[in-house]
């Protein structure tokens, strides 16, 4: 254990500036004796990983971070599997891989750790790969009861706790244990090609609704800030792109800032960011972030956009913004009842970033408001919710795990009474 007396270094600039109790850096013993007798207080202990969600710490809270002492990886050339500790973020994940020639569908960002994959794992690639918890072979961790475990991908030969426990592990495992293991299934390291422009409202509009007849190798990315910027992505190996790459790239040909380029891997790939127009506003800022899952919105998209322009013109501050990526393809051949990532059959994820400076509580109100009327806004077209980041301190957090666990939920709040009976882990 190791007390301290300031604030932890992470990502996250809200979770950095949270004056925590202090943070445990080994699952010792001791460690385990305290989850075992639930005299860890005041409960729930957060885990860092990557240190980009704003629940890694919190205030008053014990954070255990993984960083520095769960820094192994181990990748099997026989197999071509990779063993990853929970310290690892997905940059050091993809420049370990990339020196076997393989790789791994990493997110829009390199920073996250775990959490990205044990939350689901949505990337660019997904409609060729599948999710990235869909990679999972085997989970190694401790119950919130201190017991460890480890636990293999069910076969059809398995028990029925066996695939309750593989579930609600995949999907949901940061209300149930502390993973300290993974091992995953890596993909072969090839080129991708990546387009990148920005563009008009109506644009958009065009671009969503030819996106949901693309093929399963290309997906979509926008992000809406002061600007729109899309990010269309190509994974290599499939002969079915070159028609949409010719006829995005005419499309878009009067466009300034188009550009066309190819990266080996995903770790190469240009930053998907919208930079603040805003160059006088140097303060630092907090943010808050919701995910939401849904279908093709067909004719609803002219629409949808209108109302995502009007919620744009309205923003309480110019670092809030809206982006969204594509699904289907792959991630929608597994079973529902598989992982805990139940909406299989999303083909849209928008994500609604909430930002405002820090200390500036007035400001905060003001831009988790406008959070909650794009999140009303956008509902309608896309009900499920993407758990990628938990917030128990927020008004929300029910209607959240409810709308992202559905029929589920029940089944994972059994998992939870007998795996973390003293609400060690975050509530569900």
């Amino acid at each position: 254990m190791k007390k301290i007396n300031n604030h932890l270094l992470v990502q996250n600039s809200l979770a950095q500036d949270y004056l925590i109790a202090g943070v445990f850096e080994e699952i010792d013993d001791e460690f385990k004796d305290l989850l075992k007798t639930a005299k860890l207080t005041p409960k729930p202990l957060l885990v860092c990983s990557g240190g980009t969600s704003s629940r890694c710490t919190a205030p008053g809270h014990w954070t255990l971070d993984l960083r520095k002492n769960y820094q192994r990886i181990d990748f099997d050339q026989s197999n071509k599997t990779v063993e990853i500790e929970g310290g690892i973020t997905m940059t050091s994940l993809l420049k370990e891989l990339s020196k076997y020639g393989r790789t791994f569908p990493i997110g829009m960002s390199g920073l996250p750790g775990l959490g990205y994959i044990l939350t689901g794992g949505i990337s660019p690639l997904s409609r060729s790969y599948g999710l990235a918890v869909d990679q999972i072979l085997e989970i190694k961790g401790v119950w919130g009861t201190g017991e460890c475990f480890k636990i293999s991908k069910p076969t059809s030969k398995s028990n029925f706790e066996d695939h309750l426990l593989w579930r609600g592990l995949c999907g949901a495992a940061p209300f149930l244990g502390i993973v300290t293991n993974l091992t995953l299934r890596t993909q072969p390291l090839t080129t991708i090609k990546v387009l990148q422009t920005t563009i008009k409202k109506d644009q958009l509009t065009e671009a969503i609704q030819q996106a949901q007849d693309w093929p399963d190798s290309i997906s979509l990315q926008w992000i809406w800030g002061d600007f729109i910027k899309l990010y269309v992505v190509f994974a290599n190996g499939f002969s079915d792109q070159n028609n949409t790459l010719e006829k995005l790239e005419k499309d878009f040909s009067r466009n300034k800032l188009l550009q066309v380029s190819e990266v080996l891997g995903q770790q190469d790939l240009p930053a998907f960011t919208l930079e603040n127009s805003n160059k006088k506003d140097q303060s630092k800022l907090h943010n808050e972030v919701v995910g939401l899952l849904g279908p093709s919105w067909d004719k609803n998209c002219s629409q949808l956009i209108d109302s995502l322009e009007s919620l744009i013109s309205i923003r309480p501050n110019k670092n809030c913004f809206i982006a969204s990526q594509q699904l289907g393809g792959a991630s929608s051949q597994i079973s529902r009842s598989s992982t805990s990532f139940v909406h299989r059959q999303a083909i849209w994820k928008p994500w609604i970033n909430a930002s405002w400076q820090a200390g500036n509580q007035k400001d905060r109100e003001k831009s988790l408001a406008w959070l909650i009327k794009a999140w009303r806004t956008l509902e309608p077209h896309c009900p499920g919710v993407h758990l990628a980041q938990m917030h128990q301190h927020l008004p929300w957090h029910l209607q959240e795990t409810q709308k992202a666990y559905e029929e589920w939920l029940p089944g994972l709040q059994s998992l939870k009474s007998r795996y973390d009976p003293q609400g060690i882990l975050p509530r569900l």
